[in-house]
Parts: C-alpha cells; sequence; structure tokens
C-alpha cells in the first residue's frame, strides 16, 4: 500500500503529465482530467501506478476502487492509495471486486471521520475484513470481471461509431453513413 502526492494546485498546469484525482477514478474507469503537472518536476516513475494496481480512494468518495490494466503515464493525489497484492492467495481483479462491494463501503462509512471531506485513515484501511473465496471461484470471478470491461469498453467504440454514423448522414446522407458502417464494421 503506498500514498502518492499532494503538490498542491499551484503546481497545476494545462499540459505535462496527467493529474488523477479522487474525481477521476470509478470503479468502472479512468475519466480524462483537465489538471497537469511540470514533466520535469514530477517525472518520477516511482508515483507513476502500474499494471494490476488498484487505485483506491482514501479521502473525499472513499472505498472507490479500480485496477489498472496497464502502466499509466500519470501521478496520482494522495487521496488514492497504490494497493499491490502480495502473495497468491487472492487475484487483483478479486480483491477490487470485493473493495467496491457494499461490505467494504459499509466498513469506510464506519471507519471514515472528517466533518466536511470524508477520510478514512491507512491504518483502518490495513484492517478491512476481506472475504476470500477458493481460487478457483476467484479465477472464474476474475474471467467475468475481464469479460464485463471488454464488452463495456466494446460498447462504447459501438456507441461512438453510431454517433458518427449519424453525424454522416445528417451532414453527407445516409447513403455515405452506410458506406462508413460497412466500412468500421469489418
Amino acid at each position: 500500500m503506498r500514498k502518492s502526492i499532494e503538490p498542491g494546485s499551484e503546481t497545476y498546469q494545462s499540459e505535462g503529465i496527467p493529474f488523477l484525482r479522487v474525481a477521476n477514478i470509478s470503479k468502472h474507469e479512468i475519466s480524462d482530467t483537465a489538471i497537469y503537472l511540470n514533466e520535469k518536476e514530477f517525472n518520477n516513475n516511482n508515483l507513476k501506478p502500474e499494471k494490476d494496481t488498484i487505485l483506491f480512494s482514501k479521502d473525499g468518495s472513499v472505498g472507490i476502487a479500480f485496477k489498472l490494466e496497464e502502466n499509466i503515464n500519470a501521478i496520482t493525489s494522495s487521496a488514492l492509495l497504490h494497493l499491490k497484492v502480495k502473495g497468491d492467495n487472492v487475484l487483483p481483479d478479486y480483491l477490487t471486486l470485493v473493495l467496491n462491494s457494499k461490505l467494504v463501503q459499509l466498513q469506510a462509512e464506519r471507519d471514515s471521520g472528517g466533518s466536511v471531506i470524508q477520510h478514512w485513515r491507512k491504518e483502518e484501511i490495513e484492517n478491512v475484513l476481506i472475504p476470500l473465496l477458493e481460487m478457483d471461484k476467484q479465477i472464474e470471478i476474475s474471467n467475468e470481471i475481464k469479460r464485463s470491461f471488454s464488452l463495456r469498453k466494446q460498447s462504447k467504440e459501438l456507441l461512438e461509431r453510431a454517433k458518427k454514423a449519424v453525424e454522416i448522414a445528417i451532414e453527407e446522407g445516409e447513403e455515405k453513413a452506410f458506406q462508413y458502417i460497412k466500412i468500421e464494421l469489418k
């Protein structure tokens, strides 16, 4: 479990290394950010999340987990912990699912404090109860999670193609739109 940095809003820029905050993650995806940091000042590979790292929110909207499928060139705020699975008794996809479950959300609600912004202390997160299933069940669940994310990605791509086809139909006519769709579906 590793905490990142909080560089302060005075270091924010409109270009450079993307800076991800809690608002940029959900249990389904990482959204684009408009905040960047100076590449020379913050180009530290130790701060960049790697494949299979679980980004886990501890401040603000506490208890949101997202597992990275690849290394990313970004820096996260200190409100996002970097969790790495050690050992081989739990799979990262399964752990991410459990961290996003009602069971962990209830623990977060119980433990987090703060009058305006919720804060979940690292020591409390380290003591979260995680139900462990047999490895074959974890593998089965992990495969379904991967399938779900793949289908979600595919549906987003199809939606973008459909939007583009509608734009073409409006601007250039239905025939051009059908041609575009035929090419895209090959």
